[in-house]
């Protein structure tokens, strides 16, 4: 065989090989579709290709001499299976959306959903609600929640307090109470008792409360712990406004007139709104502790309250001298200290309520000395008989 047939033969078998080659590695818009033309497996495999060249070239040879048959063999195996080696290798795909993991930004894609040149469903669906993002208003719903048609959870309250059920930590909160946005009612005091039931709804910050929101009396003598300078008093003894033990002489007496002697002359309001000003109740400067004066008028005011059973509410006032927040805080537990005495005399606790209101009420002229001490003052406001 002369050397130009042999070269020509060795180029027929290239060609034929690179051809088997191009079969196995056809994108045409069959492959473009998903589906791979007829024969590219086959021919995807180096070996497959090796073979076919071999006896492509083979045959070609042979109508030469067996020496040009086995030439071509050796020749077309090896260039087909070069051939085939060449083909692009598709990058890595896991979830098989077709586009490459190392640009795929949802690499985790469901199987035929349709995605864009990100790799993201064309249809994103950040809070996973079955609403599409474009079509979600509510495009944060906790994962879980029942959604209508665009995204948000339907308006459900149980308990008609104006926060939806799915927001809502409260679900079963008293009918009319006033609530906080997760729909628990509100505390102003932070004392752990909602307001619907606070009767003491400004307890000063760490002060002990009960059940009623009104400080506790730790040692059972009948004056709240706020009141109580001898907080440890054995059980059964006779204690004084101050919750300390009495002389034995002392038990007999407790005073039923005002600073100056004669009867308080006290007269209760009559109508839901109105307020008595407890004239002759002071306290100590800058404190809650009252002054002995003030038992005549308390005394006088808790007969009149177990006798018209009368539903309270013990108001607690001061001047604008000092910071906001404290003058609220001492006008609260004046207020409390006042029921609290009022309790231990019998007056039913149920029937009283305590609230301080600072300075916000004054009833004179701060600015004066006269006008402050007006405005110092506890009240009996009528809540109801």
């Amino acid at each position: 065989m002369t050397f130009a047939r042999r070269l020509g033969l060795l180029a027929l078998t290239a060609l034929l090989a690179s051809g088997c080659s191009s079969m196995g590695g056809s994108s045409g818009d069959d492959a473009s579709e998903g589906a791979p033309p007829p024969g590219a497996n086959l021919f995807s495999n180096p070996m497959m290709c090796a073979a076919a060249g071999a006896l492509l070239a083979g045959g070609v040879g042979a109508v030469e001499n067996r020496e040009a048959m086995a030439i071509g063999a050796v020749a077309g195996g090896l260039l087909g299976y070069w051939a085939c080696g060449q083909q692009e290798k598709p990058l890595p795909d896991a979830d098989k959306d077709g586009v490459p993991d190392k640009v795929d930004i949802c690499p985790g894609t469901s199987e035929g959903a349709k995605v864009g040149d990100d790799g993201c469903p064309v249809d994103k669906d950040t809070d996973m609600d079955g609403v599409p993002d474009a079509a979600d208003k509510c495009a944060g719903t906790p994962q879980g929640a029942v959604v209508d048609a665009t995204g948000c959870v339907p308006s459900a309250d149980a308990d008609k307090d104006g926060v939806a059920d799915v927001n809502d930590l409260c679900p079963n909160t008293p009918a009319g109470a006033t609530v906080m946005p997760n729909g628990c009612e509100m505390d102003t005091d932070g004392d752990g008792i909602p307001d619907s039931r606070d009767r003491c709804a400004g307890t000063p910050t760490g002060v002990k409360v009960g059940t009623d929101g009104c400080a506790v009396d730790s040692d059972g003598d009948g004056v709240s712990d706020i009141l109580d300078r001898c907080p440890n008093t054995k059980a059964g003894a006779k204690v004084d406004a101050a919750g300390c033990e009495m002389a034995a002489t002392g038990a007999a007496s407790m005073p039923r007139t005002d600073a100056a002697g004669a009867a308080s002359g006290l007269v209760m309001p009559k109508n839901a709104g109105d307020t008595l000003v407890l004239k002759g109740v002071n306290f100590e400067t800058a404190s809650s502790e009252l002054e002995r004066e003030s038992l005549g008028t308390l005394n006088e005011s808790a007969e009149q309250l177990k006798e018209t059973g009368a539903k309270v509410e013990i108001s607690g006032h001061t001047d604008s001298s000092g910071a906001a927040a404290v003058n609220q805080a001492l006008s609260q537990k004046r207020a409390e200290v006042v029921m609290s005495y009022l309790i231990s005399k019998g007056v039913p606790a149920e029937n009283l309520v305590a609230k301080g209101y600072g300075s916000q009420a004054p009833v004179a002229d701060n600015a004066a000395r006269s006008g402050g001490a007006q405005n110092r003052r506890v009240e009996l406001k009528l809540l109801g008989n």
